[in-house]
């Protein structure tokens, strides 16, 4: 009769177990989904401070988009573009490293990712990335590195075009 009972507990124990590991799979699944949601919170309120700075400060986006930036730029207005591209640039970095790690929803990052592709769209902000990536982290830099190029290569071919004469072959 007393094997009968440890028996009996041995079922109750061992079902137990496996309870409190169902609930602990479960626990950790709803913190996973909840980090993920708190990733793209702060990614939005990230976005719009910084897009809020350009859109309170129309200096700040004709120094940004000024012709012969970053070259061109005071000292005072390179620490002032500086410091809001390194916010922005430092945004990205952080979702690409939380995309990298799965915490940030790759349909969250595509728009993120066209953001940061339409920013690099600027010589002066990809001259400024070339001063700044050794503050970053060596993943991101590879990344941004081939989107630069990507628009280098556009440029480059684009220019081709603009040379051209009709001597040349062209129509």
């Amino acid at each position: 009769m007393l094997e009968t009972v440890a028996t009996i507990a041995n079922i109750f124990a061992s079902a137990a177990v496996v309870l409190t590991l169902v609930f602990i799979g479960i626990q950790l699944k709803q913190n996973a989904e909840l980090t993920r949601m708190a990733a793209a919170q702060t990614s939005a309120q990230m976005m719009s401070t910084n897009l809020g700075r350009i859109i309170e400060s129309p200096d700040l986006a004709e120094l940004i988009t000024r012709e012969g930036a970053p070259e061109s730029w005071s000292r005072p207005e390179r620490l002032r573009a500086t410091n809001f591209l390194s916010a922005s640039f430092r945004h990205y970095e952080v979702l690409h490293t939380h995309r990298r790690f799965g915490v940030f929803e790759e349909e969250l990052w595509g728009g993120t990712e066209a953001r940061l592709r339409d920013s690099l769209d600027s010589a002066a902000i990809r001259d400024w990335w070339q001063e700044s990536k050794p503050f970053y982290a060596k993943s991101f830099v590879a990344y941004v590195d081939e989107i630069v190029a990507e628009w280098e290569a556009i440029e480059a071919i684009a220019g081709m075009g603009d040379g051209a004469t009709a001597e040349d072959g062209a129509v």
